[in-house]
């Protein structure tokens, strides 16, 4: 008699991890955000960066005000909600809080539709079936909800996950914008403009379907094309935006790579970068360097940047982690392992000798300006250059386009790219709930202004096309193209 319980037990465990009480997701959203707090302070730069009081300004400020909200929490959701926004507040986009231990089959609080963002417009992507309640057909244009506009409430959204006030933000957050975080969260009415004109006011209503439901939706967001490159009547189209390591084995990178090199009447390079994907930046500067033989420029005397990394324990247990992966990859000789392993043992000298910091050189500190005044050319190309991104362009997809913007010649086109951050090297720390926190060990010093903190690339020519279209994208920058 007592077997059916005990299978019943094992069931709903297995089904719903996330079915418990409300005092439970309190509890663990405290203990989550405790935990939290307590790996910034003890590994992130800024923390203890004299260069930006505000850090520690919102970490007493945005602690407390994440603390009154816990009364709030009755679900996953909205304990994820109330860490993100103590962290979202130091407006750092190398912090990040991660959904690690999420079903399929757990379960999230939608409004039925799915919102997207394209071409300057806020339209209906995704409806699902079967809804109870009247939903916006596909396509139609939302106007406002509970007299918002847009972006006033993906504003407001953001502050679950990240406060950056930027338009790549907002947009990309489209897709959660009619999921219920926080309790009170709740939209009551949005109005739409239907493809005939018609002006609908609809009352919103939220039901659980199961995550893997959820994304049975999912958003149109720009796809990362293969990396693959034109040449047609002279112009080279290069599309750099899947810069994922394995994405080429390295056999076939250095065949492609030699191929580029040996290409002949090429009068204009466009390198696209629309959907970055973001890992391996190294083979995006190869593929630079191999049509266009890199940049010349003399900058004797030039300034230098520098980084420091925090010598915490945090950064330690970090290099550990590196060099067994490095280890597994290369063999116990790897010479990467013992790279890592020299400069973990400068961290343990850091903290023996009570230094906070360990400085590391940074390269040369140049401005775009500077390249213009050095008269830095190309080795090997004359002709016209283009860049294009779009605002999903960050972490190294912003780094490669940094580089070629270097090039005097080249025009910057399309959006603004993501904001960079000054804190870099992101170590991973596990927090009760199994989720990871995402933090950056390292602030970087002596930037040129147009590279520092939450500052964005903006294009020397914007284009107003939707980004995501191949065709209104190749027309736009052939005409913007200097004659």
């Amino acid at each position: 008699m007592k077997l059916f319980p005990l299978l019943l037990a094992a069931l709903l465990a297995a089904v719903t991890a996330h079915a418990a009480p409300e005092t439970h997701w309190r509890d663990q959203a405290a203990s989550e955000l405790d935990a939290a707090r307590d790996a910034v302070r003890a590994g992130h730069p800024g923390a203890i960066d004299k260069d930006n009081p505000a850090f520690g300004q919102w970490d007493a400020k945005g602690y407390e005000q994440a603390r009154a909200m816990l009364p709030m929490v009755d679900s996953y959701d909205s304990m994820l909600a109330v860490v993100r926004y103590y962290l979202a507040g130091f407006q750092d986009g190398s912090l990040t809080y991660l959904d690690d231990v999420r079903k399929a089959g757990d379960q999230v609080s939608v409004a039925g539709w799915r919102l997207d963002y394209a071409n300057g417009t806020y339209r209906v992507g995704a409806v699902l079936s079967g809804w109870a309640k009247p939903l916006p057909p596909v396509g139609a244009r939302l106007l406002s909800c509970d007299g918002q506009a847009p972006d006033q409430r993906l504003r407001q959204r953001a502050r679950y996950f990240d406060g950056r006030d930027l338009p790549g933000v907002r947009h990309g957050l489209a897709a959660a914008f009619t999921r219920l975080d926080m309790r009170g969260d709740a939209l009551k009415q949005c109005t739409f403009r239907t493809a005939k004109g018609e002006v609908l006011a609809l009352a919103q209503h939220y039901s659980a379907v199961t995550a893997q439901e959820g994304w049975a939706m999912p958003p149109t967001a720009p796809v990362p094309a293969p990396f693959g490159y034109t040449l047609r009547d002279g112009l080279l189209w290069i599309r750099v935006s899947d810069f994922r390591e394995g994405s080429q084995t390295a056999e076939k990178k250095e065949a492609l790579l030699e191929e580029m090199r040996e290409l002949k009447d090429v009068r204009a390079i466009v390198f696209d970068t629309r959907g970055s994907a973001g890992e391996d930046l190294q083979f995006a500067y190869s593929v630079y360097t191999a049509v266009t033989g890199g940049l010349s420029y003399d900058a004797s005397g030039a300034p230098r940047e520098y980084g420091e990394w925090r010598a915490s324990d945090i950064a330690v247990k970090e290099m550990e982690r590196r060099i067994a992966l490095a280890k597994a990859a290369e063999g116990p000789d790897s010479r990467q392992a013992d790279w890592l392993d020299t400069f973990r043992n400068q961290f343990l000298m850091a903290q023996k000798d009570g230094r906070h910091w360990i400085e590391q050189d940074g390269g040369l500190k140049l401005s775009r300006a500077d390249f213009v005044f050095m008269q830095a050319r190309l080795r090997r190309f004359s002709g016209k250059l283009a860049l294009v991104t779009d605002e999903n362009c960050a972490t190294t997809c912003r780094d490669f386009a940094e580089g070629v913007r270097r090039v005097p010649a080249l025009v910057h086109m399309g959006q603004a790219t993501s904001a960079s951050s000054s804190y870099t090297e992101a170590a991973y720390v596990s927090l009760p709930s199994g989720n990871r926190l995402q933090l950056p060990m390292k602030v970087m010093r002596e930037r040129p202004p147009e590279h520092g903190h939450n500052r964005v690339l903006a294009p020397d020519v914007p284009l107003r096309v939707d980004m995501r279209n191949d065709a209104a994208v190749r027309k736009a920058v052939l005409a913007a193209l200097p004659r």
